[in-house]
């Protein structure tokens, strides 16, 4: 079944440490490329981010975007810094005795001291909560990614059917074509043998050369096969983009040849028509991861 390259998703998750807000974007590329941005202490979790990444998407850009909404308590904690509080009471206790100055220490002078008041800030956000986060937003791009694929194989299956409707109709009139064009020659052909001395078994000979050359069977039966190679990669699960766009280039190469072989009108319109789905056909194609 195949995945669309593009797609969006968004996703809110509320624990204990505040808001998860992660934001997913996909978009058509010829390669894997990954984007990351997580909370700013949180670049050592970015290797296992692109992990999980790498497990649901194999080709296209992403991009990924992780944001921490902290609730109050997980911003930090305040603490007293015990050594700095200690060194300054010594030093207290040196001016006094070595100045011979009086006076006390108050809570009010310690706290205005510099550093007595340590601050621990909480900017890493668990790693097991961030990377859930990061599995639960790849789950539902996946999800977008593959209905919007859904759409694209219906699509493609409409056109399958349309190409294939079209070559019946060729193959169906191909001998009669075939036939008709054989007569015509045969008979311009008896009018230069009786009119002149040309040998008529080289001039036969020669007619079966350039009927050979107009034949289209050969061309019609390997566009069926591609049709069927492009019918059964629809159904496997494996990303398909390339591949599909490789036979496209081939059912394109049989139909020009078709087209070029033939100087039947009603042929030459259906091959049109043909060659109109398969460049519609393309042009999905390129989505398709």
């Amino acid at each position: 079944m195949p995945k669309s390259m593009t797609g969006f998703a968004k996703v809110e998750t509320e624990c204990a440490e505040g808001k998860i807000y992660g934001e997913a974007k996909a978009l058509n590329n010829r390669y894997l490329e990954i984007n990351v941005k997580l909370p700013r202490i949180d670049y050592t979790n970015e290797q296992k981010a692109r992990e999980i990444v790498r497990r649901y998407v194999k080709r296209g850009k992403v991009d990924i975007t992780i944001k921490w909404d902290r609730t109050s308590t997980a911003y930090g904690t305040a603490r007293i810094n015990e050594g700095v509080v200690r060194q300054y009471i010594n030093l207290v206790e040196i001016l006094k005795q070595g100045y011979g100055l009086t006076g006390s220490l108050t809570v009010e002078n310690i706290l205005g001291f510099k550093d007595v008041i340590t601050y621990e800030e909480n900017n890493c956000l668990a790693e097991d909560i961030l990377l859930t986060a990061v599995e639960n937003l790849l789950v539902k791009l996946d999800e977008e990614r593959t209905r919007e694929g859904e759409l694209i194989r219906t699509d493609l299956a409409r056109r399958l059917e349309e190409i294939t409707r079209s070559l019946s109709e060729i193959e169906e009139r191909q001998p009669l074509t075939a036939k008709a064009h054989e007569e015509r020659l045969r008979e311009k052909m008896l009018e230069v043998t009786k009119s002149s001395s040309i040998d008529e078994m080289r001039v036969l000979q020669e007619l079966a050369i350039f009927m050979e050359r107009l034949d289209i069977s050969e061309e019609i039966v390997r566009l069926k096969g591609h049709l069927d190679n492009f019918r059964d990669t629809l159904k496997t699960t494996e990303p398909m983009g390339r591949k599909l766009d490789f036979i496209i280039q081939e059912m394109v190469r049989e139909t020009n040849t078709i087209g070029s072989k033939s100087n039947d009108l009603p042929i030459n319109e259906r091959v049109i028509k043909i060659k109109v789905e398969i460049e519609k056909m393309r042009e999905q194609v390129q989505n398709v991861e």
